[in-house]
């Protein structure tokens, strides 16, 4: 009985304290750089105009659906609290339609995204792409950029 007490202290200690959140280097994102205060995971140089899409506690990518020109820098941003991630690779939806992507573009995932990470994808192929948040598809956190 009190090794099952002494745990569940050890737990709550542990939890209460962070000590299961990002102090551990495991949790952290592999390429992290500071900008502008934000914490930056680079894919790419910056290109054409920046375009920012944040990532909400709300399930929702804002804009939700917008209109970039070839070559322009996407920067997916987490506003919330919570982890998100931004994925465009056909085969890691629960829906199909959920991943698509113009025929010859690249592929993309932003892996888990703390809050205020942003990550950067320069659009390269006109089209329609259609990309999620892997940890929130079922609740509707699904995104559209059109690409001319």
């Amino acid at each position: 009985m009190g090794r099952v007490i002494t745990a569940v202290a050890l737990t709550m200690a542990l939890v209460s304290s962070g000590g299961c959140r990002d102090d551990h280097p495991a949790a952290r994102p592999a390429a992290v750089e500071e900008e502008r205060g934000v914490a930056s995971r680079d894919t790419s140089e910056v290109e054409g105009h920046r375009i920012e899409i944040r990532m909400t506690d709300d399930m929702r990518f804002e804009p939700e659906n917008p209109v970039v020109a070839v070559g322009d820098t996407v920067v997916w941003i987490n506003v919330g609290a919570m982890p998100h991630t931004t994925t465009d690779e056909p085969g890691r939806a629960g829906v199909p339609d959920h991943n698509v992507l113009p025929a010859g573009a690249s592929t993309w995932d932003s892996g888990l995204m703390n809050a205020r990470v942003e990550f950067r994808a320069v659009l390269k192929t006109p089209g329609e792409y259609t990309y999620l948040c892997t940890l929130h598809e079922v609740m509707g956190m699904v995104g559209r950029i059109t690409v001319r």
